[in-house]
C-alpha cells in the first residue's frame, strides 16, 4: 500500500503533456515519435498521454491500442463527423486531463480547440510538431501562429521555413532529429559478399516518398554485371500498385516484400543483413530509417531531398552516396560503385556507424524534447486569437447561416451523423486551405536557402 502511495505522489509531481493525433495510421515516423514520447518522457519529468481521434469508419482507437498496448491512450470522440463535434470533444478531453502543454501531431482541429480553451485558461500552452517539409502544415501554423507557444521540427530546413513563413519567434521553434536507438548486436563495417543486399524501409507512398522510383532503378540495376536482392520493409497506399509493377522481380526472387515490421525485427533481422538502403523522397526532416540503417553500418543511397544540405547529416562520399531527386541513373551508378570500389563501401560504412551519436541518438533526442517542453512553460503563454481564420462551412446547416454550435445541437436532437469517405476528412491532418501562391513561396524558400548554404 505504501509503495502505491509513493508512486502516486511521484506521478502527481510530474508536469503533464497531452499529445493529440489521429488513430488511422499505425506505422510511420510520427507514430514512432509520439509513442516513444509517451513511454520515455515520464522519466524526464513529463507525464504523457496520447489523445487519439476516433471516427465512425476509419479512425479506430481500439485497433491502435491493440498495436501499442503499453502506450497510455485517451479517446477523442469524433463519430458525429462534424468539425464542431470534433472540436467540442477535444476541448472536453483537454479539460478533463488538465495538461500543462497540448501537443498537436498532425491534428488540425487542435488549433481551434486550444484557441477556445485559451480564452478561459491563461496557463495552457500549445505546441505543434512538424516532421516533414510539407507546405500544408506550414500554412496552417501560419494561420494560427498567434496562439502557438512551441513548434518542434525534424530538421533545420523545416525550422527555418517555419520562422520565415509564419514569423514565429526563433526561440520557440526547435529542431529535434528523431533519435536512433543503438543496435542490438555488435556492428561491423560492410564489405561486399556474393550478392549485394539492398533495402528499402519506410512508407510505400508516392507524393513524398516517390516509391515508384524503385521500378526504373531495378531496370537500371539489371543492366549491371552483379547480383542483388532488394528487401522492402513497409506498407502504404502505393503498395498494391508497386507490387504489380515489380511482379517480374518478385517472381524471380529478386524483390521481397516483408510488410511493416516492428523495430526489434528491423534491428535483429533486416538492418544487419543489408549492405545499402535506398531512399527516394523529395522532402524530409531528419529522416529516421536511413539513420537507423547507418547505425548498423548500412550505406544510405539517398536522394538530395529538400533539407538534406541544411541539416548536413548525409554527406556524399563520406557517410552516404547521394543523387538528385528523381535521377535514377545516378542512383544506380552509386549502387554500382559499392561493387566496383570495395574500399568505398568499407569507408562509408564505418563513417555511417559513427554518425549516429549525440543529439542523433535516441536518448539524446528524448532529452532534447524534455528540455524544449521545460523551456516552453517558463515563458508566458500566448493568448487566444481574436481574429479566427475563415474556415469553410461545417455542413449544410451552416451554409444556411446557422452557427456551428446551433447546427450541431440540431443534428444531436435529430440523431444525425456525417459519415466521411476517407480517413483524412474524418480526422483532418490539415485545413485544406493552402493557396498555390503560398506553396510556391515556401518551396522556393527551401531552394534558395540551400543555395545560400552552398555559396
Amino acid at each position: 500500500m505504501g509503495g502505491c502511495s509513493r508512486y502516486k505522489d511521484k506521478r502527481e509531481n510530474l508536469k503533464k503533456l497531452l499529445i493529440c493525433t489521429q488513430s488511422y495510421a499505425l506505422h510511420g515516423g510520427v507514430e514512432n515519435i509520439v509513442n516513444d514520447l509517451c513511454l520515455k518522457l515520464p522519466q524526464r519529468g513529463w507525464e504523457t498521454l496520447l489523445a487519439l481521434g476516433k471516427g465512425a469508419c476509419y479512425n479506430d482507437v481500439e485497433r491502435y491500442r491493440n498495436q501499442y498496448p503499453n502506450v497510455p491512450i485517451v479517446e477523442i470522440d469524433g463519430v458525429k463527423g462534424t468539425r464542431q463535434s470534433r472540436v467540442e470533444s477535444l476541448v472536453k478531453v483537454i479539460q478533463k486531463v488538465k495538461p500543462d502543454i497540448v501537443l498537436s501531431a498532425r491534428l488540425f482541429d487542435a488549433y481551434a480547440a486550444i484557441n477556445k480553451l485559451k480564452k478561459h485558461n491563461r496557463r495552457i500552452y500549445f505546441a505543434v510538431t512538424i516532421q516533414a517539409y510539407e507546405p500544408p502544415y506550414f500554412y496552417d501554423i501560419n494561420l494560427f501562429r498567434k496562439t502557438v507557444d512551441l513548434c518542434i521540427t525534424s530538421g533545420n530546413m523545416i525550422k527555418q521555413g517555419i520562422i520565415h513563413q509564419s514569423k514565429l519567434p526563433a526561440n520557440i521553434v526547435v529542431s529535434i532529429p528523431g533519435g536512433v536507438r543503438s543496435p542490438k548486436k555488435n556492428v561491423k563495417q560492410r564489405s561486399l559478399g556474393k550478392i549485394l543486399r539492398i533495402g528499402y524501409v519506410g512508407r510505400l507512398e508516392q507524393e513524398q516518398k516517390r516509391i515508384s522510383d524503385l521500378f526504373p532503378l531495378l531496370q537500371e540495376l539489371d543492366l549491371q554485371q552483379f547480383s542483388y536482392q532488394i528487401d522492402i520493409v513497409g506498407t502504404g497506399p502505393a503498395e498494391d500498385k508497386l507490387r504489380e509493377k515489380l511482379k517480374h522481380w518478385i517472381n524471380i526472387g529478386r524483390v521481397i516484400f516483408h510488410g511493416w515490421q516492428q523495430q526489434h525485427e528491423l534491428y535483429n533481422k533486416f538492418y544487419p543483413a543489408m549492405d545499402c538502403l535506398v531512399h527516394f523522397a523529395h522532402t524530409e526532416g531528419v529522416t529516421i530509417a536511413p539513420r537507423e540503417a547507418m547505425a548498423h553500418g548500412v550505406v544510405p543511397i539517398i536522394s538530395q531531398f529538400t533539407g538534406l544540405k541544411a541539416e548536413g547529416h548525409f554527406l556524399h562520399n563520406i557517410n552516404a552516396l547521394t543523387f538528385p531527386v528523381g535521377n535514377i541513373d545516378v542512383a544506380a551508378e552509386n549502387i554500382q560503385r559499392l561493387v566496383t570500389e570495395p574500399e568505398l563501401m568499407k569507408n562509408l560504412s564505418s563513417n555511417a556507424i559513427q554518425s549516429q551519436t549525440g543529439k542523433y541518438s535516441f536518448e539524446g533526442s528524448m532529452d532534447t524534447w524534455a528540455q524544449a517542453l521545460d523551456e516552453c512553460i517558463k515563458r508566458p503563454p500566448m493568448p487566444e486569437m481574436k481574429m479566427k481564420p475563415n474556415l469553410p462551412p461545417d455542413g449544410r446547416l451552416t451554409q444556411y447561416g446557422l452557427s456551428p454550435w446551433l447546427a450541431q445541437r440540431i443534428r444531436d436532437f435529430c440523431g444525425k451523423r456525417f459519415i466521411h469517405s476517407d480517413s483524412g476528412s474524418e480526422w483532418p491532418t490539415q485545413s485544406g486551405l493552402m493557396t498555390e501562391n503560398f506553396k510556391t513561396n515556401i518551396l522556393r524558400f527551401a531552394i534558395e536557402y540551400e543555395k545560400n548554404l552552398i555559396n
